[in-house]
């Protein structure tokens, strides 16, 4: 009894520096903890974002649109060249269009745009009657669902109209085609000429905007044509 009572007060009285060795020591562990700890964090984070970047540079295809198929592709850095790629889907009144190019080509760093090549699209009117819209380029953007045609573009509906422009904007879902840059429509009975065009109504209104001038084609009696300015 005397022994244990000896050595409980040699503990009290230990001496200060064997208690700041132990604090010391714990510390140390705690900070070697610690430091284990972030560089785990670290380390996990840049597996996590290899494994993104390998999985788009390995797996380019899991970001391409929905309603794309094509023929093949091939992969050179970040950018995805598509050979015969096709596009389809439906309008807001449930008529379906389609987009087929010679070729395309996508960035994976931006999957919502395809650089189309020798480029057709079609749509059908509420009148049932078809519209082909042809351009040597244009950009695809499935998130708007619209192409950005460039280059000798052609707009034909071979019951009504042959319209021939440089530039346009094609809104799929609303069938709607606008141009900023002077186009010319050939009909049967008139070809006419303006700065700007929008063709709305799924294809069945044409509005002429911007110095329009318009000639009148010779009727099937002889009348000799007329040409009309504003």
């Amino acid at each position: 009894m005397v022994d244990s009572l000896e050595a409980a007060a040699r503990n009290r009285q230990a001496p200060p520096g064997r208690d700041r060795a132990a604090a010391f020591r714990a510390a140390t562990i705690h900070s070697t903890r610690v430091r284990r700890l972030r560089i785990l964090i670290i380390g996990g984070c840049a597996l996590a974002a290899a494994g993104l970047v390998a999985r788009a540079f390995y797996d380019p295809f899991s970001k391409l649109p929905a309603n794309l198929s094509l023929a093949s592709a091939t992969l050179n850095g970040t950018r995805v060249t598509m050979e015969r790629p096709k596009l389809n889907g439906y309008r807001r009144d449930g008529r379906p269009y389609d987009v087929r190019a010679a070729s395309g080509v996508q960035d994976i760093r931006q999957p919502n745009v395809i650089e189309l090549n020798d480029l057709e699209a079609k749509f059908e009117t509420s009148a049932r009657t078809v519209v082909r819209v042809a351009a040597r380029r244009g950009i695809y953007d499935s998130g708007k669902d619209s192409i950005h045609m460039m280059d000798d573009i052609r707009v034909v509906n071979a019951e009504s109209y042959d319209i021939r422009m440089t530039d346009a904007d094609v809104d799929f879902k609303n069938g709607n085609i606008i141009s900023r840059e002077p186009v010319s429509v050939v009909m049967a009975s008139a070809t006419i000429a303006a700065k700007t065009l929008n063709v709305i109504d799924n294809g069945e209104r044409i509005v002429f905007e911007g110095d329009v001038r318009s000639l009148f084609h010779p009727s099937k009696d002889g009348d000799a044509a007329e040409e009309t300015k504003p």
